[in-house]
């Protein structure tokens, strides 16, 4: 399945829009590029990965303990995970809407605490290279 492909699918099945600067992060190369960009311990995920917040972190119980953010982050369900950072400290999730958005909420995550660190993907890149202190929490 080609990567339009697998984008189409995920707007059908999750009856979502992915934001165009997000699609074409996961069209291009770069995933391997930023996660080597710096040594902060970022794994950048391609849309293979691309799982909601209960997915991809709901159920663990570990440090941190991300079991209620379900109860907490508004919407979770339309909130997907694109990044990690140091093994799931935390993890990076953005806010997708069944139409097309002029924001795209990023929140930084950890266990049941989130914060919105950018209105889009491409400010929280731009955030993220420029080693922005506020996409930590």
């Amino acid at each position: 399945m080609t990567i339009d492909e697998q984008l189409i699918k995920f707007e059908t099945d999750h009856n979502l829009i992915i934001p165009g600067d997000l699609k074409e992060y996961f069209r291009s190369s770069n995933i391997k590029s930023l996660n080597d960009y710096s040594d902060f311990l970022f794994e950048f995920y391609g849309i293979d990965e691309f799982k909601s917040v209960k997915d991809e972190v709901g159920d663990y119980g570990g440090i941190p303990d991300y079991r209620n953010i379900v109860n907490v982050l508004p919407q979770h369900e339309n909130c997907f995970v694109f990044a990690e950072y140091m093994i799931h400290s935390g993890v990076y999730a953005i806010r997708l809407f069944k139409d097309r958005a002029d924001k795209n909420e990023v929140y930084a995550i950890i266990g049941s605490e989130y914060k919105q660190v950018a209105d889009s993907f491409t400010e929280f890149i731009i955030l993220y290279k420029d080693r922005g202190e506020s996409i930590y929490f």
